[in-house]
């Protein structure tokens, strides 16, 4: 696997995103809050991720990560959590996802995140919605 290189997000990557994105919500407002990061490979824009800054009882939730199809399965998705739970200025980070995404929960599971409980119907499926701590 090729190491992707993680950096904040530019307005200038905007239409690299919008050309993958699969999440609802406009991209350029979460980049002027300065809540993206993104994946390189190549110099080109493969992934993102969303800190939002205080939506999980006040604490940063790693809201988002999506990769590109054609650059799935290469670790990316990693490098962006990691990227997250890395960053300096989070003292802690949470991040949720449904319980039914066996592929995204393993995946924090390889970035040692720690499952610390769930809700259920949080989100419009009523699905169980599983929460972890990454930092």
């Amino acid at each position: 696997m090729t190491a992707s290189t993680i950096r904040p997000c530019d307005i200038s990557d905007y239409p690299a995103l919008k050309g993958f994105d699969e999440f609802m919500g406009d991209r350029r407002i979460d980049m002027q809050q300065g809540s993206l990061l993104v994946a390189t490979l190549e110099s080109a824009v493969v992934g993102y991720a969303k800190v939002a800054h205080s939506e999980f009882m006040g604490w940063p939730l790693l809201s988002i990560v999506c990769v590109a199809p054609s650059s799935r399965r290469q670790g990316i998705g990693r490098d962006l959590v990691e990227g997250a739970r890395l960053a300096a200025q989070w003292l802690r980070l949470y991040t949720s996802t449904e319980a039914s995404n066996i592929p995204m929960r393993n995946l924090l599971k390889s970035c040692d995140a720690r499952e610390i409980g769930f809700t259920d119907d949080l989100n419009m499926s009523g699905e169980r919605e599983v929460l972890f701590r990454l930092k």
